[in-house]
Order: C-alpha cells, then structure tokens, then sequence
C-alpha cells in the first residue's frame, strides 16, 4: 500500500479559553519525569527545554522521513525500517524523540515556545495502527505566550482548544498541518526573527 493523504473529520479553530487551562508544578513535572506517567500518559518523558536548534534539526528529519514514506511502493515495510533506524539513532532529533512522524516537530516546537509537551499521536497517517482519531498534540501552557501560538494556529490553520485535564491540544485536519505549525513557529521565532504576534491575512 502506498502512502495518500488524509483528510480528518474534525472542525478546525482556535477556541483556547487560558482561564480554564491547568498549571503543572515543578514537584508534578519533576515527578512525572521520573514515573513516565502524566496526565494519563504512561508513556509520557520529559522534553521541556527543547530549544530553536533542536527544531530545525527535528523538521529536517521528519521531513526526509515523510519522503521516504511518501515515495515509498509500501508504506508499511517502509514505515517498520524507519522505526528499526530511529532505535539506533543516538541524538534524540535524529529518532524524533521516540515520538510519532507527522507530531514530532510540532511537540519540539511548543517546547521551544515554552510549553511543556504531553501526549500526541498522529492518528496512523503514516503507516501503523493509533487510536487517536486525528493528529494532536497535548500540553501545558507553562511558560508559553498562549496569544502566539493562537496566531501560529490561525496562520496555518491548525486547531487550538482546550482539553482534558486542563491541558491545552492543538490538532489538525490533514497530515502535515502540524509540521507546518513548527515550520512557521521556527520562521516566527527563532534567533534572528522578529518576536511578535503575527496578524493573520
């Protein structure tokens, strides 16, 4: 089977509501790090802190793996030797961090903006079996500017709303709608770029 595109049914705005959003203490995250477990997450791992030179180097990667299995005659033999390099890989960016291909970079990327990233999946649109019904990435606001990531979500149409537990998820209707919140997110505000909140057009 070859790789297309997918189109998820789900109603895509930017509908946050910071109000209602929950804060994680240093004592929770600090215990979740070591646990694995957080906000239902039994697999959750640490990855605050991530900085703009581990973005870029996460979307390229993530991007060479999407061609791969874009190109690829069968997706999921394609997806599995994919999987058997990422154990291998040394630096955490070149295995996309144990996370799924389609989420990585945005997860990176709302690390980046001072998020604390919690769960994600990337619904099975490159190859596999997951459970989510549509691409997502769960996490706390911490010390993320919830006014820009609004503005990075309206301009690449991403969704941005408020989920259980208090966490903050922004989800997408196609596969590679959340690469492009980390690639607009990398171009708004690494080093050398202007730090604002971008109106959209």
């Amino acid at each position: 089977m070859r790789w297309r595109t997918n189109a998820y049914d789900v109603p895509i705005d930017q509908a946050l509501v910071v109000d209602q959003v929950a804060e994680l203490s240093q004592a929770e995250a600090d215990e979740a790090d070591e646990s694995g477990f957080l906000a239902g997450n039994q697999m959750y791992q640490d990855l605050r802190g991530c900085g703009w030179d581990e973005l870029a180097r996460t979307i390229v990667v993530e991007r060479d793996f999407i061609i791969r299995l874009q190109q690829a005659e069968d997706l999921e033999a394609e997806a599995a030797q994919i999987d058997d390099e990422r154990l291998d890989c040394f630096e955490p960016s070149e295995g996309l961090w144990e996370l799924d291909i389609g989420v990585a970079s945005a997860t990176i990327a709302l690390s980046a903006l001072g998020a604390i990233p919690v769960g994600s999946c990337n619904a099975g649109g490159f190859g596999g079996q997951h459970q989510a019904s549509h691409p997502y990435v769960a996490f706390y606001l911490d010390a993320a500017d919830p006014e820009l990531i609004t503005s990075i979500a309206r301009q690449v149409n991403v969704g941005l709303n408020n989920g259980a537990e208090g966490l903050v998820q922004i989800f997408a209707a196609g596969d590679l709608d959340l690469l492009s919140f980390a690639e607009k997110a990398l171009n708004l505000c690494a080093p050398g770029q202007t730090h604002r909140v971008a109106t959209p057009d």
